[in-house]
């Protein structure tokens, strides 16, 4: 990415640690923080619609509240999963294989990278659950929060399950009821394989072209999180375009908070207001702010530097661990907390957040350290031996 003036950190472009392509690139480190950053929005969505889930639940919210304004950010785990997309349609994008002979061992090291982490944390949970097993049910009980549903109640399925649904599971049928944010690893999957496989056919501006078309194609057939990774993808193409324009990229950030961090549910009524107030936040728009929250932070020296500050690449470093432990501590302690010492008032609630943000983060540097970075160091020795392997196998 170029600049109009020299930025030591800004300027270049950054890759996670949990990619690095064959030919090395710069990285955008503010990219990091910025991951960071949704971690910590889902982690607030999850916990405050499992324990206070009035306004999460309101499937026909009416008036104007702090939930109509971009504020909605700092909670809203939609966007953030977006963002997620978007990011990771960007990442992949800038570690694209050169050729198709590659593309299945970026793939496969790819599942591996998320299929990992996901058995590991689905065993967490399984261990969590049958630690606390009646907890999630009488924490609903009080909270009312159908949020639970998707937490498994007793009987908890053996342990072989959870091994099945982390490690396989989740990436056959998207959705797992030991760590509900599994989900995502289907998508994730499937991002992966639509970038590398595209990326590994497609040279030059036909990589563009088919980011294009894959935004207007998936948005038209409702798959908008494969247009999110379209949409990341297509800026990194574009990334040599992009000059730092302060006011503008602020705007830009602006633009997309508003049309994508606006929580969702608003009721549609007669008036102009509320018609536009329905769509916000919704699918589609939300996939479409976070890719202009994406060129605002590229833009904008300011957010850049936000975002490369140390708190915030800390949490970047620790993000994947926090998206992957913070459910399990939710729905077995905290529940359990949440309903040993029911009823709790604003403060006992806003205590038991922070207690929760503690030991997410206490949690999630343990799994970095055992986890994490072993895992890395090994699918980067793979790729290293692949490639040094690779001109001998030729013939």
């Amino acid at each position: 990415m170029s600049a109009s003036r020299p930025a030591p950190r800004a300027a270049a472009l950054t890759l996670p640690s949990d990619i690095v392509p064959a030919k090395v690139r710069p990285r955008v480190t503010c990219l990091d923080g910025v991951r960071g950053a949704a971690a910590c929005a889902v982690v607030a969505f999850h916990f405050f619609y499992a324990f206070t889930p009035g306004p999460f639940a309101d499937k026909a919210r009416t008036g104007f509240t702090i939930f109509d304004t971009p504020l909605a950010v700092l909670w809203n785990g939609h966007f953030a999963v977006s963002i997620f997309f978007v990011l990771s349609g960007f990442v992949l994008a800038a570690s694209a294989p050169k050729s198709a002979h590659e593309a299945p061992l970026m793939i496969s090291l790819r599942y591996l990278r998320l299929g990992v982490p996901a058995l590991v944390s689905s065993i967490l949970a399984w261990a969590w659950l049958n630690g606390f097993p009646d907890a999630a049910r009488e924490a609903q009980a009080i909270s009312t929060s159908t949020w639970f549903r998707w937490t498994y109640q007793p009987p908890i399925p053996p342990l072989s399950q959870a091994i099945w649904e982390g490690g396989v599971g989740v990436f056959l049928n998207g959705t797992t009821g030991f760590n509900n944010p599994l989900w995502t690893m289907r998508a994730e999957l499937l991002g992966s394989v639509l970038i590398y496989g595209s990326y590994g056919v497609l040279k030059g501006d036909l990589r563009r072209w088919a980011m294009v078309v894959g935004i207007v194609g998936f948005a038209a057939t409702g798959l908008f999180y494969l247009a999110a990774f379209c949409g990341g993808a297509l800026v990194f193409e574009f990334r040599g375009h992009l000059r730092d324009r302060p006011r503008a990229g602020l705007l830009i950030g602006f633009a997309g908070l508003v049309i994508g961090a606006t929580y969702p549910y608003h009721a549609s009524g007669p008036g102009l207001l509320d018609a536009i107030q329905s769509r916000l936040g919704g699918e589609g728009w939300r996939q479409a702010g976070a890719v202009l929250a994406l060129v605002s932070v590229l833009t904008t020296p300011v957010l850049r530097r936000f975002f490369d500050s140390a708190p915030l690449q800390r949490l970047g470093a620790l993000s994947f661990p926090i998206y992957l432990v913070h459910v399990p501590l939710i729905v077995a302690p905290a529940a359990w907390f949440f309903v040993a010492f029911a009823p709790l008032g604003a403060a006992g609630v806003g205590g038991l957040f922070v207690l929760v943000c503690l030991a997410t983060l206490a949690l999630a540097s343990v799994f970095l350290v055992t986890v994490e970075r072993p895992l890395l160091a090994g699918l980067k020795a793979v790729r290293a031996r692949a490639r040094t392997a690779a001109p001998r196998a030729a013939p």
